[in-house]
């Protein structure tokens, strides 16, 4: 949708600028003369007002070659025009230029000025005097401003530029200490910021580092690293000592079958002074049964005897054994083995077990304290990124704000050497000077004669356009055909162009084929028109017709209907045409039948057709029907059942029906009419019917829904 709208505007265009130039070209001797006349009168006043005008100028270098500019801005002054780039640093000569012509600055020179000449004011200082950058684009721009002013007056333009020139050197100055004065006030305001934004950095590193246990975070993260390497070789170790241990552990369980406990209470057994006698006292006397058994019976009195001592014996061992190991739990107690049994290996096995039990027990120990150690050392190392981060991030922080502030330090020095100068920063390169001849007299600006001439000239066209464009726009008509056809959205069948007036020619001498020439030229209009009918109605078998005008009922209404009858006549039809105007009948039916009987009879009265339809007097399949009597009320049966009807019965008896109708905007029954048959044909008058009228016209046309077949131009050469 957007594509087709922008078509349908650029179409619009085009019709619009094409109606533009034939407008023009109609018009051309009109104008013409209306751009003679502006032209003349343009040329006469401009050389009777002629005054000699004065002028000078001179040349200033707003630029030097020191910076203060640059050093005075405070995004130089805080770093931060290396990121923006240079161009940023250029003055803003449109805001000097500004400046310069500001009336604050202008009424300072008008000042001095008036006190030789009173009548100067600020607001004709500023339309005379022009200020502009030298250059005329980017390549060749320079860095000096041109100041220009003109007057009458010579020795006033003379003064006004000396005065001026003064006051911008003044000017450049005091803006320049203004400018360096904003810039030092501005460093001691940022100074004191700076300075604690510095302690507040070194204050968040110390605290960083205090946290961390770190001065460096690299060097941290590598020793880190290494102890971490250096801890698991170690947990390694540990791991495979374990193993040995363990190993070792269970097979002098399985071998001894007791457990490490027990084996300490073996050995604390086996490592008592007391528990050893009794021990050694209780094996002596089970030698002593064991040699008297061989010698005595067992019941004799000295194996009792022996037998009694020995149960004392291992009495006082048991309760020794139960003083030693009051600290051991009673399974542990009872399942000792007999230390009566033991020997040397045994012995050594159980403290074997015991010394095994005990590094065991150490290098698990060791070994937690290694995961652990390795578990926080890891921890640390997790953390090392990020704490490098902000350990960074605020180095290089600190480094800019110190970067910045020792900068501010060093411009603020050079601003205030800078602000003590009295040195003027611009410069004038050329001296104030009017324009002056061979002798040194000033001389006026020379009159353009030619430029004037063509400036009326154009200013002449340019109003001869305008008034005959004005004049045929409040005419409100058509002056062309094809003003029409940009117009309407309908097709031109015909250009009508009639001799002194509308003509109703009579072609029963012609051929009825239409092929032959014909040395009447109306003819060959109305063959066009006839022809032009079908082609552009192709798709309709057009039966009948309505004939009508816009506003105004005229002679080229009839004619066009009376004509287009005798050319379809010609072609072979059986051609009825109908004058449908009650008020005012002008297709001169009447005169060539009999009676006075017509239409307005046949909607009125009970009567036949055929009474009233009579062929014409010089052809034979041509036939005609007047308006009639016309009786008051006959144009409202236009609307009634009769005229349907009527339609109806004469479609089916002629080839073609041609209704001549009053005009569609002064007759509803011109619209009703129209839509009891195939179409209607509007004609529209050149240099008389309104494009307003024919606008209107169309509109109703589309509200009743009719068939509008076409538009006919009609003009009276």
């Amino acid at each position: 949708m957007p594509a087709e709208q922008d078509l349908l505007l650029s179409s619009e265009q085009e019709t619009n600028f094409l109606s533009f130039l034939r407008t023009i070209k109609r018009n051309a001797l009109p104008i013409i003369g209306i751009a003679g006349v502006v032209t003349t009168i343009g040329w006469y006043s401009n050389s009777r007002s002629y005054t000699p005008i004065y002028t000078g100028s001179f040349e200033m270098l707003i630029e030097p070659a020191s910076s203060e500019g640059m050093i005075s801005s405070p995004s130089i002054l805080t770093g931060s025009s290396k990121q923006v780039g240079f161009r940023q640093s250029e003055l803003d000569y449109s805001t000097i230029i500004n400046i310069l012509e500001s009336s604050g600055m202008l009424s300072s020179i008008v000042e001095e000025v008036s006190v030789q000449y009173p009548d100067i004011n600020v607001a004709a200082l500023k339309e005379d005097l022009e200020v502009e950058r030298v250059g005329t684009n980017k390549i060749n721009q320079t860095k000096i401003l041109k100041i220009s002013y003109r007057n009458e007056d010579p020795e006033l333009a003379q003064l006004i530029l000396d005065k001026t020139a003064d006051k911008y050197l003044n000017y450049s100055l005091d803006e320049r200490k203004n400018r360096i004065g904003s810039g030092v006030k501005f460093i001691e305001q940022q100074l004191p910021q700076l300075r604690d934004r510095v302690n507040l950095l070194h204050s968040s590193i110390q605290q960083l580092q205090e946290e961390n246990q770190l001065i460096d975070p690299k060097s941290k993260g590598e020793n880190l690293l290494n102890q971490i390497q250096e801890l698991k070789s170690q947990q390694l170790e540990a791991q495979s000592e374990l193993y040995k241990l363990r190993t070792l552990k269970e097979n002098l369980q399985r071998r001894l079958r007791f457990t490490p406990n027990e084996a300490v209470a073996v050995s604390t057994l086996s490592d008592n002074n007391d528990y050893k006698i009794l021990l050694a006292q209780f094996k002596e006397i089970e030698s002593e049964i064991a040699a008297a058994s061989v010698l005595h019976e067992a019941s004799s009195p000295t194996i009792e005897r022996l037998e009694d001592k020995r149960q004392n014996t291992l009495n006082l061992l048991n309760k020794e054994k139960q003083s030693i190991l009051q600290g051991y739990s009673a399974g542990v107690v009872d399942n000792l083995p007999s230390l009566t049994l033991q020997n040397q290996v045994f012995s050594d096995m159980t403290q074997q077990l015991v010394e095994t039990n005990t590094q065991l027990e150490l290098v698990e120990v060791q070994n937690q304290s290694l995961i652990q150690t390795i578990q926080e050392f890891e921890r640390q190392a997790r953390r090392i990124p990020q704490v490098a981060s902000q350990y960074t991030k605020l180095n290089e922080e600190l480094k800019i704000v110190n970067q910045t502030f020792q900068q501010l330090l060093t411009q603020k020095d050079t601003l205030s050497v800078e602000l003590a100068q009295s040195q003027i920063p611009w410069e004038i390169v050329s001296e104030p000077q009017l324009t002056q001849d061979e002798e040194g007299n000033p001389t006026p600006i020379p009159v353009d004669s030619s430029k004037k001439l063509i400036s009326s000239l154009i200013g002449g066209l340019l109003a001869g356009v305008l008034v005959t464009t004005f004049l045929e726009k409040s005419l409100n008509v058509f002056r062309s055909s094809t003003d029409i056809e940009d117009a309407i959205q309908f097709p031109l069948l015909g250009d009508i162009t009639w001799k002194n007036a509308p003509q109703k020619i009579s072609y029963s001498a012609l051929p009825a084929d239409l092929n032959n020439n014909n040395p009447e030229p109306i003819f060959n209009s109305f063959k066009s028109l006839h022809d032009n009918l079908l082609d552009s109605n192709s798709q309709l078998n057009i039966g009948s017709l309505v004939v009508s005008s816009t506003v105004q009922k005229t002679e080229s209404t009839s004619a066009i209907a009376w004509n287009l009858a005798e050319a379809a006549a010609a072609a072979g039809k059986k051609v009825l045409l109908v004058d449908a105007n009650f008020s005012e009948s002008q297709t001169d039916v009447n005169s060539q039948i009999s009676d006075d009987l017509g239409l307005s009879d046949l909607l009125s009265s009970q009567i036949d057709y055929s009474r009233v339809v009579k062929p014409s007097a010089h052809r034979s399949n041509f036939y005609l029907l007047s308006a009639g009597q016309s009786p008051s009320g006959t144009s409202s049966m236009m609307t009634s059942n009769q005229m349907q009807q009527l339609t109806v019965k004469l479609n089916r008896e002629f080839d073609l029906v041609i209704y001549d109708a009053p005009p569609v905007l002064e007759s509803v029954g011109t619209s009703f009419l129209a839509t009891q048959t195939d179409g209607i044909l509007i004609a529209v008058e050149i240099d008389k019917t309104k494009k307003s009228s024919v606008s209107q016209t169309l509109s109703k046309i589309k509200n009743f829904n009719i068939n509008l077949l076409g538009v006919i131009s009609t003009r009276v050469s």
